[in-house]
């Protein structure tokens, strides 16, 4: 999958671009699967309302790693990016279950690297959707163009640690069919609203950033390269060697 001019100008400029469809038919049923072995590990069903993340799942399935290294989408990222030294760092199943007036199924607005930041900041989000994904049951919105506004500070809400920060208005919805995609910088303002229907909405998503770069969590003093955390790969280009010791 190559992107147009069109498209990765609008990358640059709005800080998210429309990818079409990124998955076979054999691979979504195959993430389908997948989510709901994991769904299922967790003890995640009906009566648990709210959105679910089951992160960094590949190790544990060939199926997800396929997708992150070979899908239609690998070839576009050294275009969004700007580089050709790509490594995948993260990936995540988002399942919104059945709100049911809970108040429990939406996720606040926030950048991605407002968890984990990284340098440079050239982080890349593959945001997959495994269902049709519509306003009922809570498409990912972005805000065009924030991303020029360089990482923010955010703040925890409540007791569930989500990170966030004020934002007015609502951006732009990213309504699509399943196996389809958005790709988004890790500056790029998010969010979902609630699942107001009575079906699951599934999601799988993969950041990817880099290959030289370095990320810091919350609880680290010094940051770190990308590629040496266990769950990083290089998928396009290569990474810098370690200097020897």
């Amino acid at each position: 999958m190559k992107l147009s001019p069109t498209q990765i100008e609008q990358y640059q400029e709005e800080g998210y671009v429309m990818l079409g469809r990124v998955l076979s038919d054999a691979q979504l049923e195959g993430l389908r699967q997948e989510e709901a072995r994991f769904r299922e590990a967790r003890g995640v069903n009906n009566e648990r309302p709210g959105t679910h993340f089951f992160s960094k799942m590949a190790p544990y399935s060939p199926v997800l790693r396929e997708v992150i290294t070979r899908g239609a989408h690998v070839e576009a990222l050294p275009q969004l990016q700007g580089t050709p030294n790509v490594a995948f760092r993260h990936d995540q199943f988002v399942t919104k279950m059945p709100d049911r007036n809970s108040q429990k199924s939406e996720f606040p607005w926030h950048q991605d690297e407002g968890y984990e930041p990284v340098t440079p900041p050239l982080g890349v989000t593959v945001w997959m959707a495994l269902d049709d994904m519509t306003l009922e049951n809570g498409c990912i919105w972005v805000i065009p163009g924030s991303h020029k506004q360089g990482r923010l500070e955010h703040e925890a809400r409540g007791e569930d640690g989500y990170l966030t920060l004020p934002i007015e208005g609502d951006g732009v919805p990213a309504i699509m069919k399943a196996g389809e995609a958005i790709a988004f910088t890790g500056l790029t303002l998010h969010r979902s609203k609630y699942n107001r229907t009575e079906g699951i909405r599934r999601a799988f998503f993969v950041g990817y950033t880099d290959a030289a770069a370095t990320y810091q969590a919350r609880n680290m003093a010094e940051p770190k390269p990308v590629v040496g955390s266990p769950h990083a790969w290089v998928v396009c280009g290569s990474a810098p060697m370690p200097s020897k010791r």
